[in-house]
Parts: structure tokens; C-alpha cells; sequence
């Protein structure tokens, strides 16, 4: 199987590296670090397998690594207006789109542009930085879960699990796509954002303040009522689950943080835009998401 990765930081590099290891044929589309990657090829750590990479093909443009069976759609979503372009040299008309995105409406852009390829989404429930050059770390091993759109995308989803699994990794099928995003934004919501409007904190601050603690906790109540009146019902269960596994990952430095601390643009509008967006559509009061977003919009306002 020949796979591209299409944005190769943690999360594209993590799997990437993963699924060549286990034997399959990997390509990056690598924009930073391309030398070093080049020369001393990918490192992963993580509390299950530390390994290196010493070859890995690595590519300074998408023309370079021709069709593949399968893409791994990794940037962030404040760069979704540049996919058109960089997929299309690498799509065929049988390749498979897995987005691991965060966000909602990454599945609906996609497919607005390739209409007939199979578009599925990947949501990672993972702890992942990357710490140098071509250098990961996993902090919570966790898994992926992975959903089509359409009703005949339920044997390529096994399909699909079954490469990752292959590569060592928790993956499962999952059957109601938007659930899954809403599950994912469960925990993305309150972590990636209170990281930054409290002051540039990891999630252990989180944690052990009593305020903000009570604040993330307030943030899942709201995203379980927006998913439940939108009709995917999200077990309140799963707000104490987030609790006990983020106290797992310590000083954990969510994605957001990470590219806030850069300078970089921060997913506002597909991570805290698009869910109250969802709720106002619903009917349903989210004053603390409503606060969060408009603080995080003029938090993020001079990134990038």
C-alpha cells in the first residue's frame, strides 16, 4: 500500500512513521526540517515502542510522491484552503482521504472537491508533541477511531482499521461520524482552549486549579447538550473520562497551546467557531463556549 502523509507534524509523522513500520510505503510531504528528516529520518517515542525511522521518503512537494492508495490529511485546518491543490497530484480516482483533522466540517470541505474519492474521517484520542526535527513523543497512547459519511464506507472503514491495527495501534471502527467529532471536541474544546486564555498553562494547571477545573468540566456539560440536541448522544460518563485519562499525559502541552506559543494560527473557528455556530443552529444556550471562542478570537487575533 502506498500511503502520503499530507502535513507532517505530530500527528502526521506519528502514524506515518507507525504504518511504515509496518512495512507499508510511506510518503511525507515535509515543508519544514526536510534536511534533517532527510538525513536522520523519524524518531518516535512513546511508553509502548521507541524506535527510529533511519530512511524515510521524505518530500519537499506533493508532484514528487505521484498517486497513492491512501492519504493522510494531517495540516490544520487554518490551512484547509491550500488541500485542493496539494491533493490533487497524490489522488486517484480509487485513493482513500482520511482526515485527522480536528474540528467540525473537514469531511464536508474534502468532499466538495473530490466527490467520488471515499472521504473518512480519523479522530485521534492521543497525546502527541513534536519535540524536534522529525521527533516525536507520544504522552497518551490512546486510539483512533475512524468513521465514513456514507452507508457503503463501513467495510472500508474495517478496511482501514485494519492497517492501523497492523501498526500496533488501538483502532476502531466507529458508525455515527458526527458523534465522533462531537466526543473528540469533548475534550479539545476546554484543554486546547483554557491552555491558552489561562495564561499559556498545561493541562495538569488544569487539573489542580479548582476555577478552572470547574470551567473545563462546565465547557463538556454544554458540548454534551449541543451534540444530544443535534441527535448524537454523548453517556456524561464520558466527562469523567476525560478527567482521569488527561491526568495520565502530566505537563501535556495540548496542539493549540503549541501553535499559540509559535506565533502560529490557531484553529479557532473549526475547534470553538463551528460548534457554537452548531449550537445557536440548535437552540441551545453555551454562554461558556460563547466566552471561551470570543476570548480566543482576540487571544489569537495577531497569529500568523
Amino acid at each position: 500500500m502506498r500511503v502520503g502523509v499530507v502535513g507532517s507534524g505530530a500527528v502526521g509523522l506519528y502514524y506515518g512513521a507507525r504504518l511504515q513500520r509496518s512495512g507499508e510505503e510511506v510518503h511525507f510531504l515535509v515543508r519544514s526540517d526536510l534536511e534533517e528528516i532527510r538525513r536522520t529520518g523519524i524518531r518516535i517515542r512513546a511508553s509502548d515502542s521507541t524506535f527510529q525511522l533511519g530512511q524515510v521518503n521524505a518530500h519537499e512537494s506533493v508532484e514528487s510522491i505521484g498517486v497513492v492508495d491512501l492519504v493522510l490529511i494531517a495540516v490544520k485546518t487554518t490551512s484547509n484552503a491550500l488541500l485542493p491543490d496539494l491533493l490533487k497530484p497524490i489522488v486517484g480516482p480509487d485513493t482513500v482521504l482520511l482526515t485527522l483533522q480536528n474540528g467540525l466540517g473537514n469531511v464536508a470541505f474534502l468532499r466538495e472537491f473530490f466527490p467520488k474519492n471515499p472521504i473518512l474521517s480519523g479522530s485521534c484520542f492521543v497525546g502527541l508533541n513534536r519535540v524536534g526535527p522529525g521527533t516525536v513523543e507520544n504522552y497518551y497512547l490512546g486510539s483512533i477511531a475512524i468513521a465514513g459519511e456514507r452507508a457503503n464506507e463501513a467495510a472500508l472503514c474495517r478496511t482501514v482499521s485494519e492497517w492501523f491495527r497492523k501498526a500496533s495501534l488501538n483502532a476502531n471502527v466507529y458508525e455515527n461520524m458526527a458523534q465522533l467529532h462531537w466526543k473528540k471536541l469533548l475534550w479539545n474544546i476546554p484543554f486546547n482552549g483554557l491552555s491558552i486564555v489561562a495564561g499559556c498553562v498545561t493541562t495538569d494547571v488544569i487539573l489542580n486549579d479548582r476555577n478552572l477545573s470547574s470551567l473545563a468540566r462546565g465547557l463538556m456539560e454544554e458540548i454534551v447538550s449541543i451534540a444530544g440536541a443535534l441527535g448524537h448522544e454523548i453517556e456524561s460518563e464520558l466527562i469523567d473520562q476525560q478527567f482521569e485519562i488527561t491526568k495520565t499525559m502530566g505537563e501535556y502541552k495540548p496542539s493549540s497551546l503549541l501553535d499559540f506559543a509559535a506565533g502560529k494560527k490557531v484553529e479557532v473557528e473549526a475547534i470553538w467557531g463551528e460548534p457554537l455556530r452548531e449550537a445557536i443552529r440548535a437552540g441551545v444556550d453555551a454562554p461558556k463556549l460563547e466566552t471561551l471562542y470570543r476570548l480566543l478570537r482576540i487571544s489569537c487575533a495577531d497569529r500568523g
